[in-house]
C-alpha cells in the first residue's frame, strides 16, 4: 500500500500542476478567468491532497488521512460543478443549433 500511495501522491501533484497552469493560462483574458480560476483551485486542492497523502504514508496519522480526502473531495467538487455547467451549455448549444436549422437560418 505504501508504494500506492507514494505513486498516487506523485500523480496528483504532476496533475494538480498541470491543472494550475492551465487555470493561470485561461486567467489571461478575463472571459477565460471564468474557467481558469476553477481549474487552478482544483489543481490547489489535489496538491494539498497529495500532501496530506505523502504525510499520512510516513505517519498513518488519521488526521493526514481526513485532511487528504477532505481536500480530493474539493478538487472533485469542483469537478463536478464544472462537468454539470459544461453538460447544460452543451444541451443549449444543441437546442439553439436545432432551431436554427429548422428556421432556415443555414
Amino acid at each position: 500500500m505504501s508504494t500506492n500511495l507514494s505513486n498516487l501522491s506523485k500523480y496528483m501533484k504532476f496533475v494538480g500542476l498541470l491543472m494550475m497552469i492551465g487555470g493561470v493560462i485561461y486567467c489571461i483574458t478575463i472571459i477565460g478567468a471564468i474557467i481558469g480560476v476553477p481549474y487552478y483551485l482544483m489543481g490547489k486542492r489535489l496538491r494539498e491532497s497529495a500532501d496530506a497523502f505523502t504525510d499520512y504514508n510516513s505517519s498513518s496519522s488519521v488526521s493526514d488521512l481526513q485532511t487528504a480526502i477532505g481536500q480530493q473531495t474539493k478538487a472533485f467538487f469542483i469537478m463536478y460543478i464544472l462537468a454539470i455547467i459544461g453538460l447544460v451549455l452543451i444541451a443549449i448549444y444543441i437546442v439553439v443549433l436545432l432551431a436554427m436549422l429548422a428556421s432556415g437560418a443555414f
